[in-house]
């Protein structure tokens, strides 16, 4: 680092040159005032503090432009790139993209979030836009764009636990009827697997062993028009048994409409090609819901939940049924378990049991006569060469004596 003069068209002015790490430069009319600057980078250098000012100009959207480009080559699977990509561009962007990155303040960040609240968007919703800036920002820092983070501290909460709807078995063979049978043995299979649907357009015949099993270990997703192949949601493997009735279907349907070869897909459109989950639920789903008069929220990711309510009926055990979903037993706990509500009556019953035997214990100890034994002897006698009257309290017996002296 170091201050030179120049003289340009007969004004001298002073140049401060340093390294952050490539070469820069800056002018100064004043001396003073270039050693002042010089000062200034020289401490931000040493203690590695040091911002460039020219980034002093970039705005939020401008850094997430550039940030975005990583986002895009990474391995993420299509559908969260997909999700940051919602939560950029309708909730953080119209908001805050014009702002420069240097002159954001936790407050300002504080109001978009209250600003996203008012404006009716979910807890969820909040949450998804609080992380991605929070990526954008935290990116910024490391590039030492900024100096800190002003998310930090900031907390948004997730979306509150809701209970999680479910079809009767007699809806989903209504369901299954009013499809076309091309897609009975897909409906079924979800509604009787608990399978998500990206899971089930995965499938392959190699995915079904001679004792109707399923390998689960690959999902379909789309992102940007395009299908992705990619590991199951939890990226582990998992077998599931398909009920009987479900497998004779599902084996009527592989003879008549899928190839030999094992690494043809179970279930694929009348031409052939991968099922996209969201024509599917455009141009099957959607109309036979219509024509049976099905919820609002009867949406083809229903029927998963769908599969874990029939099995809480039946009392498939929690642990079991979280093997069958794929899901943690605590996690599948926390999203089903107002689907065993015989669970939470066998909990009051053992404690109403615990409760009967504290009361009889009490009641027989309140019956029974009170045994007194030791020096006091029985009850309503008095000890020995104790008379009438000269009764030893407890002042008597710590200081000694019984006249009160």
């Amino acid at each position: 680092m170091s201050i030179h003069r120049r003289v340009n068209k007969r004004r001298a002015v002073w140049i401060v040159r340093y390294r952050d790490p490539t070469p820069r430069e800056r002018t100064f009319e004043r001396k003073a005032d270039a050693e002042r600057f010089e000062r200034y980078v020289r401490h931000q250098l040493d203690t590695d503090q040091y911002l460039d000012p020219e980034s002093a100009k970039v705005t939020f959207a401008q850094w997430a432009a550039r940030w975005w480009r990583t986002i895009e080559s990474s391995d993420r699977a299509p559908s969260t790139i997909s999700g940051y990509e919602s939560a950029l561009r309708l909730q953080v962007l119209p908001f805050i993209g014009e702002r420069k990155l240097r002159t954001l303040r936790r407050i300002d960040m504080e109001e978009w979030l209250s600003e996203l609240r008012r404006a009716g968007y979910s807890n969820s919703t909040v949450h998804a836009a609080r992380t991605v800036a929070g990526m954008v920002i935290s990116s910024a820092l490391e590039a030492r764009i900024i100096a800190a983070n002003p998310l930090v501290g900031i907390r948004v909460p997730m979306a509150s636990s809701r209970t999680r709807n479910a079809l009767s078995a007699e809806q989903v063979e209504s369901l299954a009827t009013t499809v076309d049978s091309w897609w009975r043995p897909f409906v079924l299979v979800l509604a009787y697997c608990g399978l998500r649907p990206g899971e089930a357009a995965a499938l392959r015949r190699k995915h079904l062993d001679d004792l109707g099993r399923l390998t689960i270990e690959r999902a379909l997703s789309e992102h940007r028009g395009r299908i992705f192949e990619r590991d199951t949601k939890t990226h582990q493997a998992r077998v599931v048994q398909v009920p009987g009735s479900v497998l004779h279907e599902l084996r009527e349907h592989l003879s008549a409409h899928v190839d030999g070869d094992p690494e043809a897909l179970l279930f694929t459109t009348p031409s052939n090609t991968p099922v996209r989950i969201s024509n599917w639920r455009h141009k099957v789903w959607q109309p036979a819901a219509e024509r049976l008069a099905l919820p609002s929220w009867a949406t083809p990711y229903v029927l998963r939940h769908t599969a874990a309510s029939l099995m809480a009926q039946r009392g498939v055990p929690v642990s079991a049924a979280a093997a069958a979903l794929g899901h943690d037993p605590a996690i599948f706990l926390r999203t089903y378990a107002h689907l065993y509500p015989g669970d939470l009556r066998a909990v009051a019953d053992a404690m109403d049991v615990v409760r009967a035997q504290a009361l009889a214990e009490s009641d027989t100890n309140r019956s029974r006569p009170v045994q007194l034994n030791g020096a006091r002897g029985k009850r309503g006698e008095k000890p020995k060469g104790q008379s009438a009257g000269h009764e030893r309290g407890p002042l008597t017996r710590k200081f000694g004596g019984g006249d009160g002296t």
